[in-house]
């Protein structure tokens, strides 16, 4: 700073203006603390340090921690009021939103990063509804893209925000796919919901593939239609389907359901026969995967991810939603990275807490430091 107000009293336009002493200011540098720091000054008042802006008060790897704990969890009030004790110095809530930007550009990397370098061979694909504050908060659509590798591990490929969750969004985020990289012939299979034409448009983009229905929406849109008083024995029928060993033995426990309820619950045996064929095709792949392969559930478990921790924001911008869609997916790709979806423990697997604490370093280094 010392050199920068020599540089600025040497400009002619600065000739009749000289040094007048310092300021002192504190400033927070992360790892080390608040320091006083003497800022020079000139008697007109027009010296501006590019070394200490006038308006900072901590260093930007302190600015990055701040947007790191919003991400984790913590609310803007929580960090204003904890900021002193926590990171050594004061910041308003305004200042943690702020701190946002600071990630946004490697969060939009992470979302649009190519695809080339791996073989997909599963899809599951679900549009899931967030809170976005722009002129009004509103709820809306984000298409979610999650992948399945060759060794069998999952991965955020694709967060859209989109205007609707229709089928003409669909068919511009499997061309972004194919943009970035992603093999159309390397892709076996898609898990999805029952979104008019949605399978169509994926078999338009990815012409070598299956379509499977989601289990977990099928039964959403059928046990409506089933009265409540049948509903406990219908739902075991209905497993016996679902989990059957093989797809003869799937459609020979459709058989015995149809018989045992077309008379009191047609509707319900119609539209699930309607959909059987896409509910077995799981049915057609090895065996080991077919408990991750049923349902949508990796999307359905990024939506609940998000809004956990969506709750302690006040309300989220279209940019903020973007840097914590971008967390969210690598903070699940870590523990996905550990857990193939043919893996016994998934059947007992519960929340890990013990490397919490490492996850959040390994998220700051894939996002926050990049």
């Amino acid at each position: 700073m010392a050199a920068e107000i020599a540089l600025f009293l040497g400009e002619p336009a600065e000739a009749g203006t000289k040094r007048n002493g310092d300021v002192t200011r504190d400033f927070a540098f992360k790892g080390i603390g608040v320091v006083q720091l003497r800022v020079p000054r000139d008697r007109a008042g027009r010296f501006e340090s590019a070394v200490l802006p006038a308006r900072r008060r901590y260093d930007e790897a302190t600015e990055k921690d701040l947007a790191l704990l919003h991400l984790a969890g913590l609310s803007t009030r929580t960090l204003s009021h904890v900021s002193r004790r926590v990171l050594g110095v004061s910041v308003s809530r305004q200042e943690v939103t702020n701190a946002l930007q600071t990630v946004l550009p490697a969060a939009k990397a992470f979302l649009e990063r190519p695809l080339g370098e791996q073989r997909w061979r599963y899809l599951y694909v679900d549009g899931t509804n967030f809170r976005v504050r722009r002129t009004t908060v509103e709820r809306e659509p984000t298409l979610v893209v999650v992948r399945v590798d060759e060794t069998g591990r999952k991965s955020v490929l694709s967060m859209v925000q989109g205007d609707k969750d229709v089928r003409d969004a669909w068919a511009l985020v499997f061309a972004d796919l194919k943009a970035r990289g992603l093999d159309p012939r390397a892709i076996e299979l898609g898990i999805m919901d029952g979104l008019a034409g949605l399978g169509e448009v994926f078999l338009d983009a990815f012409p070598r593939a299956k379509v499977a229905r989601c289990w977990v929406h099928k039964a959403r849109n059928v046990m409506p239609l089933v009265p409540r008083r049948y509903q406990a024995a219908f739902t075991t029928d209905w497993d016996a389907i679902a989990y059957a060993e093989s797809e003869p033995a799937a459609r020979a426990a459709f058989v015995v359901l149809k018989q045992r309820w077309a008379a009191t619950c047609g509707d319900a045996v119609v539209r699930l026969e309607r959909d059987l064929d896409a509910l077995l095709v799981h049915d057609l792949f090895p065996r080991e995967p077919w408990e991750a392969l049923r349902t949508t559930n990796p999307i359905e478990r990024v939506n609940r991810e998000f809004k956990r921790r969506s709750k302690a924001m006040d309300g989220i911008g279209p940019d903020g939603l973007k840097a914590l869609l971008a967390f969210t997916a690598l903070r699940l790709e870590i523990g996905w990275s550990t857990t193939p979806i043919d893996s016994k423990k998934l059947s007992t697997l519960r929340y890990r807490t013990a490397n919490q604490e490492k996850e959040l370093d390994d998220i700051s280094q894939r996002l926050l430091l990049n």
